[in-house]
């Protein structure tokens, strides 16, 4: 830090006009900058230049208190842009690994250069206006810096007392936050139609007796050995899901080793009767049955209420297996304890079940492994305490600990455990399972990276692990001052990353291939989201547009990809189906035109007309305590620039494709269904993509009148989600139940029965107006479609992939929408 100067110090607290008195007792050190602090002005304290100063131009006058000095960090991982805050900084005696550093490292130098480039710009337009001859004038752009338009933080933080919950940037739901014309959209399709409400009340009912039946049962179950082996189905059906096991995610995620995990397989179930059978192994082999319990494509799945059979089996074995293994003991650490910890993280996400402690969870395991040094070089215990193998497994575990608790970190928008870690535990060695075992007294030499082994996906995801974590620190600081320049900056990072990947051409490859692929997408998605939406006012970041559009139809292309080879498996573990789809209809909506036509729609009380019916809303809505709700018109596609048309008409395409996609996924789990209710909004809000020479196509093909237009496709919205929930209906386990029949009674037929047409799992056609698929009738039309012999149809067919990584259990959106339908298992 330099010096500061006369004027700086006259300015300054402790001043020569200050008393000696007044100087003893000013103990506390001045954490802003001598600038802010003279003009009262809020300063993010960044170091060597403060924000607000290096914006209003007085870099030269953004002085600290010398006396920070002392406590600079040494390690350059200060905070979380690479820039020393000084209201928060990490200790000088914990140093950061050197991969993380080196962005850390990266990042202040880019500052540095900034700062020098604009100091210099300014001394050489300084000296030209004084040494300036005849027909020798300065540049009017030799100091010129593009405007950085002002982006607000995203987070959503809801909640009351003590009982709230925190999403930060990098959470989808944080999007939404600043999507207010998709809240009043969802305002007005409920103000139009009771039957959501009426499901909403079926659903939660059926809900709080689950959770009570659920309670009951958690109180019965004590976690013994007993009822382990209880649980413990026949050797067939075992064989069969552990195979599947092994082929989805023993080639990405390393848990197990696969020859001795064969080996003790064996021998389990040879004593399998005798009481020398260890319940640790049992406990894996239910922990495998819950993770493949839902991975397989079902024609006809069937339902127990709102959740399907297969993931209320899943939850069944995952209590069971985690009292079980909260009664073990802590102090012992084994291998097996900790393939246990992963596996039970795995299983709860692959099933999407009790996601709001994923993170939590996640953090525990981190702790667990830290504390048994697993981030450190093995190498470094001396004596031969631990083998070749246990140094091997213990890489391997580690890498796959700290990408399931960074990809949590990421879809909650908080902090990794590994920001700040220092870690030097070596990378896995690049061998298959059987080129090492427990007997190895050396681990045979890697193998080249461009030959596929199940350790493939392990090197590389270390190799981009730095700039994740770099990233996931940048985008949930609220302090940092991020540039567009910087984005750029980023952006090509990863592309390059991206372009450095291999192509395998062995067909175990392609879940990791997947994985490696979309984990660093997700971020030119995150990245360039807040400037695609104002490529319209702005062409400078028209780039921006064209990245979103580009990252949301690779990720769209590498689900389909995975379908079409049978694999249904990420849509269970990833959140990029939402982020695409929500980033997508954000970003197509301030990129297109207001329609021209009668005053906009705003959000507005339940309507007295007689055509519509009373609305019970909560108490909430009846007391008006809604913040007032912007202007919402449909938009329609732009006429004067045919990039953004395109851009925008690609985009609804892919809008429609992700909710195909998360249709499939909540037909196969039973959840998502308010994540679900927001595509079909999205979509909704969308301009006509119909090809037409009349400018208001969007408004004049539903309906003549401007507020009759927003909830004419408010209602078809609805009627999306009243056809899923029919096909929910349709495939209930029990069909006289009280979660069905209340159900049944509470939706009505809409349609003659020579009208009923199930959704197609084809893409349909592009527009607007032919993105709303036909309506089931209702009950009635289902029961005599059944009496009648003829089928439903391909009602619970896969053939997309979705997925939901954050529970919104009791989540309003708005604050009136209580549906509480995604599960708090």
């Amino acid at each position: 830090m330099s010096t500061r100067s006369a004027e700086s110090r006259d300015n300054s607290p402790d001043g020569v006009d200050a008393s000696p008195e007044k100087r003893m007792s000013k103990k506390r050190k001045v954490l802003s900058c001598y600038a802010c602090r003279n003009r009262k002005m809020k300063c993010d304290r960044v170091y060597p230049v403060c924000g607000r100063c290096q914006k209003t131009g007085r870099a030269d006058q953004c002085t600290y208190d010398p006396r920070l000095l002392e406590d600079l960090p040494v390690n350059g991982d200060g905070h979380v842009d690479g820039t020393t805050n000084f209201g928060n900084f990490a200790p000088p005696d914990n140093p950061s690994s050197g991969a993380v550093s080196s962005n850390v490292l990266t990042w202040k130098l880019r500052v540095q250069e900034r700062r020098l480039d604009l100091l210099e710009r300014r001394l050489a337009a300084s000296g030209s206006a004084k040494g300036s001859s005849f027909g020798e004038y300065p540049s009017h752009f030799d100091d010129f810096e593009p405007d950085e338009p002002p982006l607000r933080e995203e987070m959503m933080f809801r909640g009351k007392a003590f009982k709230t919950q925190f999403y930060g940037s990098t959470s989808p739901l944080s999007v939404l936050t600043q999507f207010a014309e998709l809240q009043v959209f969802t305002r007005e399709a409920l103000v139009s139609d009771t039957t959501m409400l009426r499901i909403r009340t079926d659903f939660k009912a059926f809900r709080n007796r689950r959770k009570a039946t659920l309670k009951e049962k958690g109180l019965r179950t004590q976690g013994s050995d007993e009822e382990i082996y209880a649980l413990m189905p026949d050797k067939g059906i075992v064989d069969a899901q552990v195979d599947l096991y092994f082929r989805i995610f023993e080639t990405s995620y390393r848990i197990l080793h696969e020859p001795t995990f064969w080996k003790d397989y064996r021998a389990f179930w040879e004593r399998h009767s005798s009481e020398d059978s260890p319940a640790s192994f049992a406990a894996i082999l239910l922990y495998v049955m819950a993770i493949t319990s839902c991975l397989s494509p079902r024609d006809e799945n069937v339902f127990v209420g709102d959740s399907s059979v297969d993931r209320e089996s899943a939850l069944h074995l995952i209590e069971t297996c985690d009292a079980w293994l909260a009664r073990q003991n802590r102090k012992h650490l084994t291998l097996s304890f900790f393939q246990l910890q992963c596996l039970s993280l795995l299983a709860k996400r692959v099933n999407c079940l009790k996601l709001k402690q994923d993170w939590i969870n996640c953090g525990d395991v981190v702790r667990l492994a830290i504390a048994a040094g697993m981030h450190r070089n093995p190498s470094l215990l001396s004596g031969g305490r631990v083998s070749e193998y246990d140094k091997e497994m213990r890489r391997r575990l580690w890498v796959t600990i700290v990408e399931m608790e960074l990809q949590s970190s990421i879809d909650f928008g908080l902090q990794s455990s590994l920001c700040g870690l220092y870690f030097d535990v070596p990378p896995p060695a690049h061998l298959p399972d059987d080129a090492f075992s427990q007997d190895t007294q050396q681990i045979p030499a890697s193998r080249p990276l461009e030959h596929f082994t199940t350790a493939s996906y392990l090197i590389l995801t270390l190799q981009s692990l730095p700039l994740r974590v770099h990233l996931l620190q940048l985008l949930n600081n609220p302090t940092t001052d991020l540039q567009y320049s910087d984005v750029q900056h980023y952006d090509a990072q990863i592309t390059q990353l991206l372009s450095s990947l291999p192509s395998w051409k062995d067909p175990r490859a392609a879940v990791p291939a997947a994985l490696l692929d979309v984990q660093l997408r997700q971020f030119l998605l995150m990245l360039h989201r807040p400037y695609a939406k104002l490529a319209a006012k702005n062409q400078r970041y028209s780039y921006s547009f064209t990245a979103c559009v580009d990252a949301a139809s690779s990720i769209m292309s590498t689900y389909d990809d995975l379908v079409a080879k049978g694999v249904l498996v990420l849509n269970h573990l990833r959140n990029d189906i939402l982020r695409t789809g929500i980033t997508l209809a954000q970003v197509v909506y301030h990129n297109c035109s207001p329609s021209p036509g009668p005053a906009p729609v705003l959000s507005s009380p339940p309507s007295k007309e007689p055509h519509l019916p009373a609305v019970d809303l909560p108490e909430t809505y009846a007391q008006n305590s809604i913040p007032p709700a912007p202007e919402v018109k449909i938009p329609q596609l732009p006429t004067s620039n045919f990039l953004t048309t395109t851009l925008c008409t690609t985009a609804i395409a892919l809008l429609e494709k992700a909710r195909l996609t998360f249709e499939h996924k909540v037909m196969r789990l039973g959840t998502g269904y308010l994540e679900y209710w927001l595509f079909c909004s999205a979509l909704g809000l969308m301009p006509s993509t119909s090809h037409s020479n009349q400018p208001a196509t969007s408004i004049a093909s539903i309906t003549h009148s401007a507020p009759e237009d927003i909830r004419s496709r408010g209602r078809k919205a609805l009627e999306r989600v009243t056809s899923l929930c029919f096909r929910v209906l349709a495939m209930q386990k029990d069909p006289e139940d009280s979660f069905a029949s209340s159900l049944r009674s509470a939706i009505t037929p809409q349609t003659p029965l020579s009208n009923i047409s199930l959704p197609s799992a084809t893409a349909l056609a592009s527009g607007s107006d032919n993105l709303m698929p036909p309506v089931i009738p209702g009950a009635t039309g289902i029961v005599e479609l059944a009496q009648q012999g003829k089928g439903f149809g391909n009602v619970g067919a896969f053939d997309g992939l979705s997925d939901m990584q954050v529970d919104l259990t009791g989540w309003t959106f708005p604050e009136f929408w209580a549906f509480d339908m995604a599960g708090d298992l």
